[in-house]
This record gives structure tokens, sequence and C-alpha cells, in this order.
């Protein structure tokens, strides 16, 4: 006979031992230095926090780049783990403001248009004890209609390995797209060298002269910039939540990285290697059901950095962006669920290889990460019978957590039996076992999670493929004591096991051949399951009544 075999790319956090989660609750993440806005002693007044970036100068030292409603600060980060205030440059009030660096230059802006728009604010990191910082409105002349823009104001920054910085969202133009300022030529009077005018980008990134632009309910837009007069778009596709918001690239160039700054939205993760066939690996969101809001991710060599308003900072492990897994989490806020309260924005690139984090209301956070080792594994989950309906069983030993998430059942390995269990299935504790209906779609996905049951942090989007195995089919007959095996003639060298609810195998023997087998009734009425294995590792199993 031949039985489909369902198979489940299983993602695993290898010894790794998670805590419960009140607000400020962590994984892999320690909290070092905590700068609320109350301690900077400047005139923040009430203004909460917004994004935020990192420098360090030639001599090691480093600093926070902090962008708040009523300006930037430059904070010190001592190696003593103390924050102490550099530079404060008071700006236009603005809910949005951005920051990158090139060279020893920080660049800024901000969105909205208030009665006095900053333009591009300009600092010179190697003289911060002088102060020396200036704002800049460049100019840029339409090549058709000969009207002159003056840059005003933008909603976000990004600056390329060239020297072009990108400004997303600007008054510039009709579209808000992206205005290509020069910052490399000359960094403290840089001018716009193009404009791409086909979309509005709420963020972006580039590399290698490509733009890879974040359109909100656009998708993602992929832009040719190698002539900055003619950008040409070449590629376009969509998100999960149909709201990109920001955008960005693995360092092989290989997969781009997503967020829809939506309630419930997901990070996702798109095979880009072909733009004629981009390909979705994954999508995953934490608290499902809680409306917890994606904002930026950053990719970090393997690991993807992603700040969530309420849920504070989230890394996935990303060697593998088949398989992402929850490497840490840091949880900055007090707030929970939905809103646009908590974490703005997230920057991994320090040398130190400190994290820093803005929260809106509660300010810098500096944290340092400890991330664990992870393995992943492919998981035989037995012998589906798709035609009338059927269980699946499965066990990995040697593993101390795993969460499967769908419907809020919640999978672990337990540490003393190393059975796969589950939790909510039927209010009760079991062993995998999981039920099809007959005719059920294979092509669904399911979605693992890593977390302290019952807060279930998810990590990936499983899918579930068929293979086809020889494998012997048998008949349970329920009698007044026993089950009887029936049809298991002819076939040799099967080991049969009957399980309890929680993984325990009561009793085991072994089939060689003859006529029907007799598994005696355990004590205790309830569901067990009968599983077998052929001596080349082929199993099935069956769920029984104990009436």
């Amino acid at each position: 006979m031949k039985s489909p075999l369902l198979t489940l790319c299983a993602l695993l956090l290898s010894g790794l031992m998670l805590q419960a989660q009140p607000s400020n609750d962590s994984l892999n993440l320690v909290k070092l230095i905590h700068f609320p806005t109350s301690d900077w002693n400047v005139p923040v007044g009430n203004g909460k926090c917004n994004d935020i970036w990192g420098y360090a100068d030639s001599s090691g030292a480093e600093y926070a780049l902090v962008g708040n409603e009523k300006g930037t600060l430059v904070a010190h980060l001592s190696p003593f783990q103390q924050a102490i205030p550099a530079l404060w440059v008071p700006g236009a009030t603005s809910v949005w403001r951005d920051l990158k660096t090139w060279s020893h230059y920080a660049y800024v802006v901000h969105d909205a248009t208030p009665n006095n728009p900053d333009g591009l604010l300009i600092i010179d990191m190697d003289s911060l004890a002088q102060s020396r910082y200036r704002f800049v409105k460049p100019t840029y002349t339409n090549p058709v209609t000969g009207i002159v823009d003056t840059f005003q104001k933008a909603h976000n920054i990004f600056v390329d390995e060239n020297g072009i910085l990108y400004a997303f969202g600007s008054n510039i133009g009709t579209s808000g797209g992206a205005v290509m300022i020069d910052v490399a030529t000359d960094p403290w009077n840089p001018s716009i060298v193009g404009v791409y005018e086909g979309n509005y980008f709420h963020d972006g990134y580039a590399r290698n002269d490509t733009l890879w632009g974040a359109a909100l309910w656009g998708g993602v837009i992929v832009v040719d910039v190698t002539y900055k007069s003619s950008p040409l778009t070449i590629a376009t596709f969509a998100t999960p939540g149909s709201f990109a918001h920001n955008c960005w690239l693995s360092d092989d160039g290989n997969t781009l990285y997503t967020t829809d700054e939506i309630a419930d939205g997901f990070i996702a993760g798109f095979d880009v290697s072909n733009l004629s066939n981009v390909n979705e690996y994954f999508r995953v969101r934490p608290q499902v059901g809680t409306g917890v809001i994606p904002h930026n991710a950053h990719v970090d060599g393997q690991h993807l950095v992603t700040s969530y308003y309420t849920f504070g900072v989230h890394i996935l492990d990303v060697e593998y962006p088949e398989l992402p897994v929850l490497a840490a989490y840091y949880d900055s806020s007090p707030v929970s669920g939905g809103g646009f309260f908590g974490a703005w924005g997230a920057y991994p690139y320090l040398p130190s290889n400190r994290l820093l984090v803005t929260d809106r209301e509660e300010g810098l956070f500096v944290l340092e990460a400890d991330y664990p080792d992870v393995s992943r594994l492919k998981l035989t989950v037995g012998t589906l019978d798709l035609s009338t309906g059927s269980t699946a069983w499965g066990a990995l030993p040697g593993h101390e957590m795993l969460y499967w998430k769908s419907g809020g059942d919640s999978l672990y390995v337990d540490s003393l039996s190393h059975q796969v269990l589950f939790y909510g299935l039927n209010a009760t504790n079991d062993t995998l076992m999981w039920n099809y209906a007959p005719g059920q779609n294979l092509a669904v996905h399911y979605a693992l999670g890593s977390g302290m049951f019952p807060h279930d942090t998810l990590i990936g989007q499983i899918g579930l493929s068929l293979e086809d195995l020889t494998l012997p089919s048998f008949d349970v007959w329920t009698g007044k004591e026993s089950w009887a095996l029936h049809g298991l003639e002819g076939h040799q060298d099967l080991r049969i096991q009957l399980i309890d609810a929680n993984g325990q195998v009561l009793r085991q023997f072994e089939w060689q051949a003859g006529d029907d087998m007799v598994v005696p009734f355990p004590l205790s009425p309830g569901v067990y399951w009968i599983r077998y294995e052929s001596r080349q590792g082929e199993t099935a199993s069956v769920s029984v009544i104990r009436p």
C-alpha cells in the first residue's frame, strides 16, 4: 500500500530556556543602559522619541543618535555603560525624524511641514565639542518642467555604499518618491543628483545601483538607479499585508526582508535572486490577535532585527531564510497590544555589538545580545491516510522547546520525556496527534513559534509536503478487554507501541508474522495511540479509545 508521509520542516532553539513575559521582559538580550528623556537635561518637554542610529569614531568611542519630536540628541555611550549627552540640536516639531551617517557626518530629516521646516540637518561627528552642525535646503530643477523645488522635509533616508543619500517621501516632485542626494563629493554641501517620481516611497534600501522602495499599498518597487537622472522601474511585488513600510536586503543580496506597519502585520522574507520570479520565503508575526504592529527591520549578518511598537525589539536568526528562528527579544514598553507606542527603531551595527533601541515613551535603551546556537531539522511526523482522516505522531529527542501555533495550540518538547507535546488540544496535555479532516488541502501553511506558553511568539510559517512510502495497512478492532490489529499478515519485523496521552510508551511488541495481534487495554479509560514502525524506519499511527 502507498501511504502519503507528512513531513514538517521544524525550527528548534537548541538548549534554549524561555521565560514568562511581563513588560520589560527579555530573551537573550540584557539591558545595559536605560536613558529616558527626563535624564537628557535638554528642553525636550513631552516630546517622544522616534528613530535611532549609531556612530563610532576613529578612537572607538560610540554614540547613539536619537531622534525626538523636538530635535536630535547625540549621546556618548561610555565603556562603563553610561549615556552622556554630547550634543542636542533643537529642530522643527515633528512626530517623524530619521537619521543616517556617511563618513564622519550624520544626516537627519523630519516629516510633516511645520512653519519653518529644517530641510536636511548635517552634524559633524568629529566636532561634537564645537557643536558643529548646519541645516541645508538643496534645490532641484525639474529637467522637463523647469520648476525649481527646495528640499524641506522627508519621511526616511538611506545612504548607500557610494555616498548617495536617498530621501523618501519628501516634498520634492509630485509623488514623494526618492530624492537622490550626493553626500560623498562634499558632505557639508550636498547636492541633488536625481529624483524618482514613479511612486510614493515610505522607506527604502539601496545597493549596487538598485533601489528597493517600500511603497506602502504599492508593495515593493525595485528601481535601477545606475543613471540617477533617469531611474527605471524593473520589478514590483506585494507584501503579505499590502502595506510595505520598510525593507532591508541580506548581505548576499538574495533575500529582501519587509515589514507591514499594520495591526498583526507580518515580517516577510523574499527570494529576490531572480527579479522576474520573486518568491516569498516566509512570513512571521508574534502574539497573533493582539494587534501588535511591526515597524522597522534591519539585517545584521545572520540576524534580522525588527522593532515592534508595543512588543519591543524582536530578533530572528535568518542564516537559512526559509527557516527563521526566534533568537532574542526585549520588550521595552509597559504598553501591550495595538497602537503606536513603544519601540520605534533599533540599531545593531556598533563595533561593540551593543544594540540601540528607541522607545517612544521610555527613551533610549542600550542592550547586549547573547544569541543562542540554533539548530534546524526536518521532522517526519507519522503517516496520514487523507482519504478517511487520520492522525500524525512524532518525537524530537534532545531538544528543549518547540512551539506549534495553530488555533491557539502550542507544541513543545518535554525536557524529561523528550516527547513532542501539545498544550491546548481539547484542554489536555497530548502527545502530538494532529487530526486531519478527509481531503484536507496540504498546501496550507502552519506556523511555528517560540516562547513560554501561553505567549507563543511566532517564528515561522511551515509548509507541508507529501512523499510516498510503502507501508502496511491495518484495521483496529475494539474488543471487551483488548484491541486486535487485523491486516498485518505477511509483514515482517514490525514494532508495535501503545502510547498514552502524555507520550509515554506503555507497551511495546515485536510483530514477526502470523494472524491478528492482540493489544491488551491499559488500566485507565481514555484516548491512546497505537504506533508501528517498519525495519526501514517507516512509521504510522492510529488513535484508539479505551472504553
